[in-house]
């Protein structure tokens, strides 16, 4: 009789099984996920030490991080006014007629105000350092970060117009020699916080480095 009933049944047999074992089973392996899930977290201490320690980090940080922007900035801005520079003049000995450069933007002309950080190369055909309503706009551009960190001053001949000869020299608007300087500038704690672009009278630029502690003086 007891041969028969083993027979009888299908699965494994389990004198001890219940359904009490079957519901043990199934709340403990809940409990043991909730605790698994609750401990991937991270209790409010750890979260404040964390947050010190990216504070102290990004203050430690913060002050490289700026001058490195700084000397960017310079180099970026230095390198676009030796750039219209070198356009001026080539398009001025490629081109056979004069070309100017002044502070200023096809709307204005020229102004001298080199605090707006905006200039003009624009063909001259009179040489007379001025816009004139036949004349053609070469380029137009402006300091990157122009009236904030960044700013360009001028003096000779860079406080009305530069043309350039046919032959790529640098006159003033009298035919004088046109020999000045561009300076670029930040009001950052860098060394040099300037860099000065300088027109000889053969038309060649050259840039330099100068420095004055941080600060930006008038040309």
């Amino acid at each position: 009789m007891l041969k028969d009933e083993r027979k009888a049944h299908n699965g494994p047999f389990f004198p001890h099984a219940s359904a009490n074992s079957t519901l043990f089973a199934s709340s403990s392996f809940g409990e043991v996920s909730r605790k698994r899930y609750f401990s991937v977290g991270f209790s409010l201490v750890e979260l404040m030490v964390t947050m010190a320690v990216m504070a102290i980090l990004l203050a430690a940080v913060a002050p490289s991080f700026s001058k490195m922007m700084a000397r960017n900035d310079l180099a970026v801005a230095s390198n676009a006014v030796r750039g219209a520079l070198m356009v001026a003049r080539e398009t001025a000995l490629i081109k056979g007629h004069p070309v100017s450069l002044c502070a200023g933007a096809p709307a204005t002309g020229c102004t001298g105000d080199w605090s707006a950080g905006q200039w003009l190369v624009f063909r001259d055909n009179n040489h007379n350092g001025a816009l004139d309503t036949d004349e053609t706009v070469i380029q137009h551009d402006a300091l990157p970060g122009a009236g904030g960190v960044v700013s360009i001053d001028g003096n000779g001949p860079l406080r009305s117009a530069l043309v350039y000869t046919p032959l790529g020299h640098a006159e003033r608007v009298s035919g004088a020699f046109g020999a000045g300087r561009l300076r670029v500038c930040v009001d950052r704690d860098i060394t040099p916080n300037a860099r000065e672009v300088v027109i000889g009278p053969s038309g060649r630029v050259r840039v330099q480095g100068v420095d004055f502690g941080g600060v930006c003086p008038s040309l």
